[in-house]
């Protein structure tokens, strides 16, 4: 009896010995998986201030771009209404030029051009035979 009881204990030892190594290197493996993920988390979570930071960078970037628009908005604005005055000016000067030229030239045509020519003179013409 006493020998079953030491091959039971024998067998029971080694079993227990067998199940304490599977479950070491499970712990063993389960460690180097957390040390992996923790690890994995590291990178993931320097990646997301990364990120982070550029979202903050491009933010500052559109509101920037969105100042300098309104900005050229403005300055394109006030070139347009500048043109449209140099426009006015400019007609209200063409109309009057012409008003003042078209009365010059009815004037003009009002008043004989000098004396008549003396008798004998005949209408100026050019000299066909002439280069000129």
């Amino acid at each position: 009896a006493e020998i079953k009881h030491k091959d039971f204990c024998v067998d029971e030892f080694n079993t227990n010995q067998l199940q304490t190594e599977t479950k070491e290197r499970e712990k063993q493996d389960l460690l180097a998986k957390i040390e992996d993920l923790e690890m994995t988390i590291k990178t993931l979570t320097e990646e997301l201030d990364v990120l982070k930071a550029e979202i903050a960078e491009m933010q500052v970037q559109m509101k920037r771009a969105g100042e300098d628009r309104e900005k050229q908005n403005k300055e394109f604005q006030m070139t347009v209404s500048d043109q449209r005055s140099t426009q006015q000016l400019l007609k209200k000067a063409l109309d009057f030029l012409q008003d003042f030229y078209a009365k010059k030239a009815s004037f003009a045509q009002q008043e004989p051009a000098g004396p008549p020519p003396p008798a004998g003179f005949k209408e100026y013409k050019n000299n066909a035979q002439s280069g000129g």
